[in-house]
């Protein structure tokens, strides 16, 4: 099996548990075949796919050398999704607007770039991934999803080895910190 990797921010554990036990209390288990565990929760910066060891080594020395960032805060803000309303393939917790992630992952595809081509055809809408592909004649029921609004400070951006047979499925291979903030 080929193996892929994505660089992301990972979830901190007190919000994803919430994220999940607020999850938990719909029926996205019955409606999507993959809901990740609290471990996994992320937001993906930008998703490498299958690339050599050598392209990950010299992404991690390039991060490191090029990308200089401060923490930042962002906010969670409810409950979105991908595809049709009514069978949804990608349900997440949504993210208010930051323009310091934004940048940050701009920074990170630029620095990438010089590695392995990019495809900057995609807007990136940063989210929580909580479930996906979807797997049932059901109807998805959201109403009642109950996750406040909370607030969390970003201090480091991981890269992840994609592991799918495995619980956690994603292994962070590096860990890049903030400058500061």
């Amino acid at each position: 099996m080929n193996t892929h990797y994505f660089i992301g921010i990972k979830i901190p554990s007190n919000l994803a548990t919430s994220i999940v036990e607020a999850r938990d209390t719909t029926n996205l288990h019955e409606t999507h075949k993959i809901l990740p565990v609290a471990e996994d929760l992320h937001i993906t910066l930008y998703y490498l796919g299958q690339i050599e060891q050598n392209s990950v080594d010299q992404i991690i020395q390039s991060l490191d050398q090029n990308i200089d960032w401060k923490s930042f805060d962002l906010t969670t803000n409810g409950i979105s999704h991908f595809g049709n309303n009514l069978t949804p393939r990608v349900v997440y917790t949504a993210l208010k607007e930051s323009e310091s992630l934004t940048l940050l992952q701009e920074k990170v595809t630029r620095t990438i770039s010089n590695y392995i081509e990019v495809d900057n055809r995609k807007e990136f809408n940063a989210h929580i991934t909580i479930a996906k592909k979807w797997a049932s004649k059901g109807l998805l029921s959201m109403e009642n999803f109950p996750l406040e609004s909370t607030t969390f400070k970003v201090t480091n951006i991981s890269l992840f080895r994609v592991s799918p047979t495995n619980t956690p499925r994603y292994e962070e291979l590096y860990i890049m910190h903030s400058g500061g903030g």
